[in-house]
């Protein structure tokens, strides 16, 4: 069978953060939703604005600043993990608020399918600090996914 072209495949995004919580998330949606022969991962990490600058030693010794908008060395494991399984993946990595950077992406990049976590916030933490997955679920163009974590925590 002829493999399928990246263009041609499903573009699912899941939104990552690194926690225990999105570690699950990510398994139980390879596990539950992902087509490996159909679909293609999109890893989107939302980081707060002040980590933007990472430092670092340049060639010649001296302290520098770089900005890395498109790749976390954290997530090397995870990608690879996936690509061992055969499904295609690629990770941005974005600073700002989440509630608005996602919805963003999957427009712009054409998401097909968004699957993003929800930790359970009270009513009370709900209205002062809102939910980044009930604003994806107005926001986003693309159906979007919410699993919740004492769903994956049940299986």
């Amino acid at each position: 069978m002829q493999s399928m072209s990246i263009v041609d495949k499903r573009r699912v995004a899941i939104a990552y953060d690194g926690t225990d919580d999105a570690n699950r998330l990510f398994k139980w949606a390879i596990e539950n939703i992902i087509r490996p022969e159909s679909d293609h991962i999109v890893c989107l990490t939302v980081k707060p604005q002040r980590e933007a600058k990472y430092r670092h030693k340049s060639e010649d010794g001296k302290d520098s600043e770089y900005l890395d908008a498109h790749h976390d060395p954290s997530l090397q494991k995870l990608e690879e993990r996936i690509t061992k399984l055969g499904v295609t993946i690629e990770q941005h990595v974005m600073f700002g608020d989440p509630k608005e950077l996602i919805p963003q992406y999957t427009a712009r990049e054409k998401i097909d399918l968004l699957i993003v976590g929800s930790r359970g916030l009270t009513t009370l933490q709900t209205v002062f600090l809102g939910s980044v997955s009930e604003h994806c679920l107005h926001e986003c163009p693309c159906p979007v996914l919410v699993v919740r974590n004492t769903t994956i925590d049940d299986q």
